[in-house]
């Protein structure tokens, strides 16, 4: 969102707050319902006007333009808002290039990833739990499949965290796909953390057990780090590191939620103070492994 400031042709000065999309050097604005407004007609004719970026303003021209350029790079920006067939577009060319904006790095960037990604893997986690509450005992048939689904909510959720953080670090990484990594990474997780339940380990040799249990765990932990260390590679030196270190952050996150929480659950208590325990668990796991990841990351782009 940004805004067009210009002198109307009776004198007044017009505000007007628009949504725009970046074409190289200059910023395209869809008119939604043009037959309706006017504003847009001022620049039927190529005007100045001022835009706000960043918050200041910065003066630039603008005019009507319905070229297949500014179409494109507005469905590239908003691929959920469908522009008509002939929309009218208005583009707007800064007077100046504005000044490259320095990718997010050092302490800041640690702030701000362990308060995005804590959120966003604290909300996540809590998807996974309700449906858990909720099937386990009431419908065990469906508690796999639901589960499985419920960890790519939080696998995506998770990943959107982590790549609103990204895109001002490492802005050419390709965000899309490493949400969907993410998600498929924790799918993958969750299915080996159901396995043993779904096929009833606690009846196979103690050996064959303990096997699984030790690569089957080393899969689970590595799994989310593995899927983005293969988007992480192709922008970052030894992004290897990424792998080992989210593993660590995982097995530091659920090594907190059961020492916070198995202490606390007790036979027989009430279902609110159940929740409000594994509430407090979630918080505190989605914070260790935020806080790990963020200052590893903060390595790596150092």
């Amino acid at each position: 969102m940004t805004a067009l400031r210009y002198t109307a042709r009776s004198g007044a000065v017009v505000m007007v707050p628009v949504q725009a999309a970046h074409d190289r050097d200059r910023l395209v604005v869809l008119v939604g319902r043009p037959e309706g407004k006017r504003w847009w007609r001022h620049f039927i004719n190529r005007a100045p006007t001022d835009v706000l970026v960043e918050g200041q303003w910065h003066a630039a021209t603008a005019e009507v333009a319905a070229d297949e350029r500014a179409a494109q790079a507005y469905r590239d920006a908003f691929p959920h808002i469908a522009a008509a067939e002939g929309a009218t577009f208005v583009t707007v060319t800064l007077d100046h290039q504005l000044p490259a904006t320095p990718p997010l790095r050092g302490l800041p960037l640690v702030r701000a990833w362990f308060a995005t990604v804590t959120v966003a893997e604290f909300v996540g986690f809590a998807v996974p739990a309700c449906v858990g509450a909720l099937t386990v005992s009431t419908r065990p048939a469906i508690s796999v499949p639901a589960l499985l689904a419920s960890g790519a909510v939080e696998g995506g959720l998770l990943g959107s965290g982590q790549v609103a953080v990204l895109r001002w670090a490492l802005p050419e990484l390709p965000g899309r796909r490493w949400i969907a990594a993410t998600a498929g990474a924790a799918v993958l997780a969750y299915a080996i953390g159901l396995a043993p339940s779904a096929f009833a380990i606690d009846a196979w040799p103690v050996p064959l057990a303990i096997v699984y249990a030790a690569i089957g765990g080393g899969l689970l932990l590595a799994s989310i780090g593995t899927a983005q260390w293969f988007i992480l590679r192709r922008h970052v030196a030894h992004a290897g590191h990424w792998i080992w270190v989210t593993a660590l952050a995982w097995a530091v996150g659920l090594g907190v939620f059961l020492g916070f929480t198995m202490p606390l659950w007790q036979p027989g208590q009430p279902l609110p103070l159940i929740v409000a325990i594994g509430v407090g668990g979630g918080l505190l796991m989605a914070a260790a492994t935020s806080l790990i990841t963020g200052v590893t990351l903060r390595r790596l782009l150092r």
